[in-house]
């Protein structure tokens, strides 16, 4: 992912979390708001019960990888946080990139066709 492309500040990830509407699947969940860029802006969290930082950062390591491939795909003027459920702990790269999409297109963001 680009730098402009991350939500880094706390102060925004809680303002998505506040503001924004939540849609989730078995692995994941997106926190989407509309914002006033040009462009879209991702923050990747993990569940908090998700004990070993090991497996967290492996699940980050993934997702931000599936972010910066389907990056041109999403809609631009949204902040979204895509947070891990507990159950991706076990899920594949693949699975986790078929909720992705999943999601996306439930939230009418996906401008790709299937992959």
């Amino acid at each position: 992912m680009k730098k402009g492309n991350v939500i880094k500040k706390n102060k925004d990830f809680k303002k998505v979390y506040k503001y924004g509407k939540s849609y989730a699947d078995k692995n994941l969940v997106f926190f989407i708001l509309k914002n006033n860029e040009k462009k879209t802006r991702f923050g990747i969290t993990t569940a908090k019960k998700i004990n070993k930082a090991v497996v967290r950062n492996k699940i980050r390591r993934r997702l931000k990888e599936i972010v910066r491939k389907n990056l041109d795909s999403i809609k631009t003027d949204y902040d979204i946080v895509v947070m891990c459920r507990v159950r991706g702990m076990e899920s594949t790269y693949k699975d986790l990139e078929n909720s992705f999409i999943k999601l996306s297109k439930k939230t009418k963001l996906y401008l790709g066709d299937e992959n």
